[in-house]
């Protein structure tokens, strides 16, 4: 039986409604039931190199790139897991982990030494 190697991210969503859905990798093998390698000739066979039934457009060169300053170039920060409206933990491409704390709590003042 023809199998081949899985991997899927999935959300368990539990029939007890009192546990939260979370998220879960499941490994395995996936296969379909009665596929066997082999199979025989091809119907209408004869023709050693058939014409390949998909046409593919012209390949086109893309446009060139402008030269920008580099004081000009534009930055993104990527804000891989933003920090929670209730205070916690996130993290930037750039600056990695950050913490933000809670709206009720003391923070810094503004403006650094004098």
């Amino acid at each position: 039986m023809a199998q081949v190697p899985v991997s899927m991210q999935v959300i368990v969503y539990p029939r007890n409604k009192t546990v939260k859905p979370y998220p879960a990798t499941i490994v395995g093998y996936a296969w379909i039931t009665g596929l066997e390698p082999g199979g025989g000739p091809m119907p209408g066979g004869g023709d050693e190199h058939p014409a390949h039934p998909i046409e593919l457009p012209p390949i086109e060169e893309p446009p060139p790139i402008p030269d920008v300053p580099p004081d000009q170039t534009p930055h993104v920060t990527l804000i891989v897991k933003p920090a929670p409206a209730e205070g916690g933990w996130g993290c930037s491409n750039d600056d990695g982990w950050f913490y933000v704390p809670p709206p009720d709590t003391a923070r810094p003042k503004g403006g650094g030494r004098r």
